[in-house]
C-alpha cells in the first residue's frame, strides 16, 4: 500500500508493507471490516476476503471471548407464524446491561429472512456455533448452518437411517470443524431403543459442501441419553456431549456420567468417564452438570443449591490433550454464588449452559428463559424470555466462508 503526500516542495510516497496492513486489520472488529474497510482499496478487500485472514481473525476473537463477554454476539431465530420461514435478527444484548431488576425489554435488529426452511410442525432447536457459523435444527430432520454477518447459508437434506425417516429419535446433535481439510460437518446421534432398556446410538455425519446424503457410522452399543436433542460442544476439532446412563436396565440407583467425544477429522467416537471427584456434590443434594466452551477450551459446569437459598456454580476447565477421565486433567477455574436464586427455582436436567466467560455466565433454564449472571458479584443481571418459536445462539463474529480453503497463512506476527 502506498500513501502519497504532496507539499509545495516535494511529493513523498510512503509504502506500508502488506504484513503491517494485515496486523492493523486484525485489530479491527469484524463488522467494520465487512461493512466499511473492505471498500477502502483493492488490497484491503483482497486481504479481508482471504481465507487465511478470516481464520486468523476469528481465532483471535475466540481467544478473547474467554475473558470478555463483549466479544460475543448473538442471533435470535424466530419462526414466522403460519409459514415455513424464519427471521434472523441480531440480539442487542450488550446495550441491555446493566438491567437490574431484570425485565423483558430486549432490543433486536432484523437482519434477514430465510424462506421455506421449515416443515410442519415448524419447531427449531439450537445446536451450537463454530468459527462464526451458527447451526440450528428443524423438526423436518434438517440442519441449517449460516453466518449471520455474511448471510452465507446452507441446509442439509433430511437425515435417514437405513432408509427410515428418524426425526423424533434424535438423541444428540453437533456442528464441528475439521482442522485438516477445513471442512464443516454436522453430526447426529440417532437412538434406537425404547424406555430405559439397553439401546445403541447410531451416528450419522454430513459434510457441508461435499456430501449429497448422510453417512452412517459404526453404532455405539449400550448407550442412552437421558435428555433429547443434547447439544454438542466443539473444541479444537472434537465434538463433546455430556451423557448420563444407568448401570443396569430399569435401574437409576447408580448413574454413570461420561463424555462422548467425536473426532471430526477421523470420524471416530470415544467414550470417557467423568472423574468422580469432579462430578460430585459435597454433602449431597440436587445438582446438574453441563459442558460448555470457553474461549476455545472445554469446561464442565456444576450447578447446585448453595447456602441460604443461593445457587452455587463451579466451573472446571479441561486440558483436552490429556486423559479426561483423570481429575488432574481438570482445573477449577472459578466458583460463583448467586444469592436468593433458589426460592422459586428447581434444578433439573433441562438446564443448559450457553456462555462461560471470565465476566459472564449465561444459563438456559428449560426452554423458558436465559439468565445472565455476573461472575464477579454473582448478581443476576438480566433475563431473556424464550418460547417454542424463538431460539438464541451466541457466536464470535467472523468473515469465514464454508468453502474457504486457506493456504499456509500470510504468517503475520500479530498476537491477540
Amino acid at each position: 500500500m502506498q500513501v502519497s503526500k504532496t507539499t509545495k516542495k516535494q511529493h513523498v510516497n510512503i509504502s506500508i508493507p502488506k504484513e503491517v496492513v494485515v496486523e492493523i486489520l486484525q485489530r479491527v472488529p469484524c463488522k467494520d471490516l465487512f461493512e466499511t474497510l473492505k471498500k477502502v482499496c483493492m488490497q484491503w478487500c483482497s486481504i479481508i476476503y482471504s481465507g487465511s485472514f478470516a481464520y486468523s481473525h476469528v481465532e483471535c476473537g475466540i481467544l478473547k471471548s474467554s475473558s470478555s463477554f463483549s466479544q460475543l454476539e448473538a442471533v435470535v431465530i424466530v419462526r414466522i407464524d403460519g409459514t415455513r420461514s424464519v427471521t434472523v435478527s441480531a440480539l442487542e444484548w450488550h446495550s441491555s446491561f446493566p438491567n437490574y431488576p431484570p425485565d423483558d425489554i430486549w432490543e433486536t435488529k432484523y437482519m434477514y429472512t430465510l424462506d421455506d426452511v421449515l416443515e410442519f410442525p415448524p419447531q427449531v432447536i439450537t445446536v451450537n456455533s463454530v468459527n462464526g457459523f451458527v447451526c440450528f435444527w428443524s423438526c423436518n430432520a434438517r440442519l441449517h448452518v449460516c453466518n449471520p454477518l455474511t448471510e452465507e447459508y446452507f441446509t442439509t437434506p433430511p437425515y435417514t437411517y437405513e432408509n427410515r425417516f428418524v426425526p423424533l429419535c434424535l438423541a444428540a446433535v453437533g456442528f464441528g470443524f475439521c482442522q485438516l481439510s477445513y471442512e464443516y460437518k454436522v453430526v447426529i446421534f440417532h437412538e434406537d431403543g425404547e424406555g430405559f432398556e439397553s439401546v445403541e446410538i447410531k451416528p450419522l455425519v454430513f459434510t457441508v459442501g461435499t456430501d449429497r446424503s448422510w453417512r452412517s457410522l459404526k453404532a455405539i452399543p449400550d448407550t442412552k441419553f437421558y435428555t433429547r436433542h443434547e447439544k454438542g460442544v466443539h473444541v479444537k476439532g472434537v465434538l463433546y456431549w455430556y451423557m448420563e446412563s444407568c448401570t443396569l436396565p430399569r435401574c437409576r440407583s447408580k448413574i454413570i456420567k461420561s463424555l462422548i467425544c467425536f473426532d471430526v477429522s477421523k470420524e471416530e467416537v470415544v467414550t470417557t468417564m467423568v472423574p468422580a471427584e469432579l462430578d460430585s456434590l459435597e454433602g449431597g443434594g440436587r445438582y446438574v452438570s453441563r459442558i460448555a466452551e470457553k474461549g476455545g477450551n472445554l469446561c464442565l459446569v456444576n450447578i447446585s443449591y448453595g447456602p441460604i437459598c443461593s445457587l452455587l456454580i463451579k466451573v472446571y476447565i479441561a486440558d483436552t490433550s490429556t486423559d479426561l477421565s483423570s481429575f488432574n486433567s481438570w482445573k477449577n477455574e472459578f466458583n460463583v454464588t448467586v444469592p436468593n436464586m433458589a426460592y422459586n427455582i428447581s434444578i433439573t436436567n433441562s438446564w443448559f449452559v450457553s456462555i462461560v466467560t471470565d465476566d459472564m455466565l449465561v444459563i438456559q433454564i428449560m426452554s423458558e428463559s436465559e439468565i445472565f449472571i455476573d461472575v464477579a458479584t454473582g448478581m443476576l443481571l438480566s433475563v431473556f424470555p424464550l418460547s417454542s418459536s424463538a431460539i438464541v445462539i451466541p457466536y464470535v463474529p467472523s468473515l469465514v466462508s464454508l468453502f474457504h480453503r486457506p493456504p499456509p497463512l500470510l504468517n503475520s506476527s500479530f498476537t491477540c
